[in-house]
């Protein structure tokens, strides 16, 4: 899995995202995958929180679990610092994201919020 690649790829595997993808490319030129990503992480967040969709809350987990194990250098970056870091934003959240986390998303999770002395 690659940088470069990553928002075509995770709006291929989840598509009611697409339409976010476009407006985000709309609004920046290009795609910026930080900035899209930390877009989703919001409704990511959502999802997690109201703990209704649980086959998509696993599907998204399996999808991070993806990008810790089989994306290069900057997948697993942004993996952590701007999903996992905004995941961690809220104790309550995180810990409900835990019970969902396949163990490299973990040990990524863990290292972030001991990065940002949370843990």
């Amino acid at each position: 899995m690659e940088y470069k690649d990553l928002a075509i790829h995770f709006t291929d595997e989840f598509e009611e995202y697409k339409r976010y993808l476009q407006e985000h490319i709309e609004f920046n030129g290009e795609i910026l995958n930080h900035v899209f990503f930390g877009e989703c992480s919001n409704y990511f967040n959502e999802l997690i929180g109201k703990e209704k969709d649980i086959p998509k809350i696993k599907e998204l987990f399996d999808y991070l679990e993806l990008m810790a194990t089989s994306g290069d250098d900057e997948v697993k970056e942004l993996l952590s610092v701007t999903i996992l870091a905004q995941l961690g934003d809220s104790k309550k959240l995180l810990k409900k994201a835990y019970k969902y986390m396949g163990s490299e998303t973990r040990k990524a999770s863990n290292e972030i919020e001991r990065y940002w002395g949370r843990n």
